[in-house]
């Protein structure tokens, strides 16, 4: 297990958006009308006391400028509980440290992202800075701008875990720095434990042990299931290969090997014993009284996989529903150590006139140590848990969540997670080139329905899939823009 001081809060109550977390991957669609877009609402801040304009490097990084400049920067999340006053907090300090540097947040819906962009794009008026759905859509579109320059000679970016360095790039460059991260949970039903008299796992708890618990609490004649969502696709790259997320993606290449074949049949293994809840609508109806129930919500599930944005309806409506607790868990420890964690990306616009000054905007609104304590402490002034999670591995910025824990539960989820912290490995899908073409070939050729219905074994095909992914990738990379 590695060792490396990471501590986070995922007290995460209030609806973090599954889009910010997922995001899209398709192309937006051409527009050649600018969008509206509007400053963020003011809030009370101090003025900020005349100081001489910041402009000493950091580490090898150049000098900031001295002249009065504005730069432009986007985010989206305004809607939740806190976030605004994120960006008010943020802003009026990247201000007062830089007192030449003013800048403008710009309000755009999120339901309109990539249009929006588009729009900014046909016009010459991309923000400086701003967050993505996709990083690989942004590169072919000529959003981004090429960050290698700005992040190697940046003494904190050693602060990322190291697939945070490395599995980035696209064609190998990097476009995008993370912004923030959602960790897969565990959601553990403490009251069918006790129904089958089955002790709790500590924090620290093992692939191994996850996989024993979850077949001895397997009770199909009760309709109460071991486990719930099998993620193993997702998972078992990082926990078995190390460093690599869905479908291998290692910054270079995919790897569909015996370890995706693996997760796959492993999936299938615990659902057709049911020990994994799988269940038909004439199930649910006849159980739940409702063929769109779902089970986990009802308590049927003693281990559930989810995201921390769930986390508030199993504290309000599902303990009401099922009558049953929880507990929230980090996902088990593989034999690597390494962990996939959800990631949103934010780049810097192409056609910005001031890059060194967009990148210290970038870090100070997203994976840096000052936007981190700036964002967890303008949450708590707004009576609102922590939604977004940060990206570095700061000791200060993850202390400062620990301390600010609200009950035994997340403090030792937290420090459990700060044992795993050097090797959370960011979410693939939205930076991996070639990704949605590979989806496409894999959902035409109906590989998982055939594996599904026992037609082929994942084996059989990993080989055609490696050759494929590669062929895939390989021409996404060779269109480029150059």
């Amino acid at each position: 297990m590695k060792k490396k001081i990471f501590a986070v809060l995922l007290i995460m109550a209030l609806l973090a958006s599954v889009l910010s977390a997922c995001g899209s991957g398709q192309q937006p669609a051409a527009n050649t009308q600018a969008p509206a877009a509007t400053a963020a609402p003011a809030a009370d801040q101090p003025a900020a006391p005349v100081a001489e304009p910041a402009a000493e490097p950091e580490g090898g990084l150049a000098p900031l400028t001295t002249e009065k400049i504005s730069l432009r920067y986007a985010y989206w999340g305004q809607h939740e509980k806190g976030e605004p006053e994120v960006t008010a907090a943020q802003k009026a300090a990247f201000e007062q440290k830089y007192p030449n540097i003013s800048i403008e947040f710009l309000q755009i819906e999120q339901a309109q992202w990539d249009e929006a962009l588009t729009n900014f794009a046909a016009t010459g008026m991309l923000p400086d800075v701003f967050g993505v759905f996709s990083v690989s859509n942004a590169v072919m579109n000529e959003w981004a701008l090429p960050l290698d320059e700005y992040f190697d000679a940046d003494p904190d970016t050693a602060e990322l875990a190291p697939a945070f360095a490395t599995n980035a790039k696209v064609g190998g460059k990097r476009y995008s720095v993370p912004w923030v991260m959602f960790p897969h949970l565990v959601f553990v039903n403490e009251t069918l434990f006790e129904k089958y008299n089955v002790a709790l796992p500590g924090y620290n708890w093992t692939v191994d042990e996850f996989f024993t618990l979850a077949t001895t609490l397997g009770h199909g004649e009760d309709f109460n299931f071991g486990m719930s969502n099998p993620l193993f696709e997702d998972f078992f790259p990082a926990w078995y290969n190390g460093g690599q997320g869905k479908w291998g993606w290692d910054g270079e290449n995919y790897n569909f090997d015996q370890v995706w074949a693996d997760s796959l049949n492993k999936k299938w293994e615990l659902i057709e014993a049911n020990i994994c809840e799988w269940e038909s609508a004439e199930d649910k109806e006849r159980f739940l009284g409702s063929a769109d129930a779902w089970p986990p919500g009802f308590g049927r599930s003693a281990i559930h996989f989810d995201w921390p944005w769930t986390i508030a309806m199993f504290e309000d409506t599902v303990p009401a529903q099922s009558g049953c607790s929880f507990l929230y868990y980090p996902l088990p420890v593989g034999p690597t150590g390494d962990q996939l964690v959800i990631v949103d990306n934010a780049v810097v616009g192409a056609a910005t006139k001031y890059p060194r000054e967009a990148w210290q905007l970038l870090k100070e609104t997203t994976w840096g140590k000052d936007a981190n304590l700036i964002r967890q402490q303008a949450y708590r002034d707004a009576g609102a848990d922590v939604s977004r999670m940060p990206v570095t591995t700061n000791a200060e910025v993850w202390q400062d969540l620990i301390d600010n824990a609200r009950n035994d539960n997340f403090k030792q989820l937290f420090q459990a997670l700060q044992s795993q912290s050097d090797g959370f490995v960011p979410s693939n899908w939205p930076v991996s080139p070639g990704w949605g073409d590979i989806e496409a070939w894999i959902n035409e050729q109906d590989i998982y329905g055939k594996i599904e219905r026992h037609e082929i074994n994942p084996s059989d095909v990993a080989a055609e899939l490696n050759a494929k992914a590669k062929e895939l990738k390989d021409a996404w990379i060779a269109n480029m823009p150059q």
